[in-house]
C-alpha cells in the first residue's frame, strides 16, 4: 500500500499568541483532550487553563497558507540532558495528511537536536499517534513506559 501525503503546508512560523488561537478554535474537543490527556475540553478551557504550555519551549506552528494547522512544542528537560519533551496537535480537517509528519522532520530533522533522546506520552487509544510516532523516520524509537492507559516513546536522534 501506497501513502500519498499531501503538499499542505506552505510554511512554518514561531507559535505566537494569535496562531495558537487560531489553531485551538479550529480543534474540537476530541483533539484538545488527546493532546492534553483530559476529558472533553473546549477550545475556551484550553485557552484558559492551558494557553503556557501551548507557547511552551520551541514552538512551531505549521501554517497552510494563512491559516496554523499545526503545533509542535519541544519543551527540554532539565534533569536529563539532551532529552526534550514533544507535544503535537492538528488541527481536525488536515489530520491523517502529513502536517505531524512534516513538523517533526521540520523542528527535528536538523543537526540542532542530533544526539537527543525525544519522548512523546500519548494515550493508548489515540491510534494516530502511536502509529506517527512508531514509523516516524527520525531514528529508532522504543516503547519506554506503559501506564494508566499511557505510552510513553523515546525516539533516539543519531548524531
Amino acid at each position: 500500500m501506497t501513502t500519498v501525503i499531501e503538499r499542505l503546508v506552505t510554511g512554518w512560523t514561531s507559535a505566537t499568541d494569535a496562531t495558537v488561537q487560531m489553531l485551538v478554535r479550529a480543534c474540537s474537543v476530541r483533539s484538545l483532550s488527546e493532546r492534553f490527556a483530559a476529558h472533553r475540553l473546549t477550545p475556551d478551557v484550553v485557552l484558559t487553563r492551558h494557553r503556557h504550555w501551548l507557547l511552551a519551549g520551541d514552538a512551531v506552528v505549521a501554517m497552510a497558507g494563512a491559516r496554523p494547522v499545526g503545533l509542535l512544542n519541544l519543551v527540554d528537560d532539565p534533569l536529563r540532558p539532551r532529552t526534550t519533551d514533544l507535544a503535537l496537535l492538528v488541527v481536525d480537517d488536515v489530520q491523517r495528511r502529513g502536517v505531524a509528519t512534516g513538523l517533526l522532520a521540520h523542528a527535528l530533522g536538523g543537526p540542532a537536536r542530533a544526539g537527543w533522546t525525544v519522548r512523546a506520552t500519548v494515550r493508548a487509544d489515540n491510534r494516530a499517534a502511536v502509529a506517527l510516532l512508531r514509523t516516524q523516520a527520525l531514528g529508532p524509537v522504543r516503547l519506554a513506559s506503559s501506564d494508566a492507559g499511557e505510552l510513553t516513546y523515546e525516539i533516539a536522534i543519531p548524531a
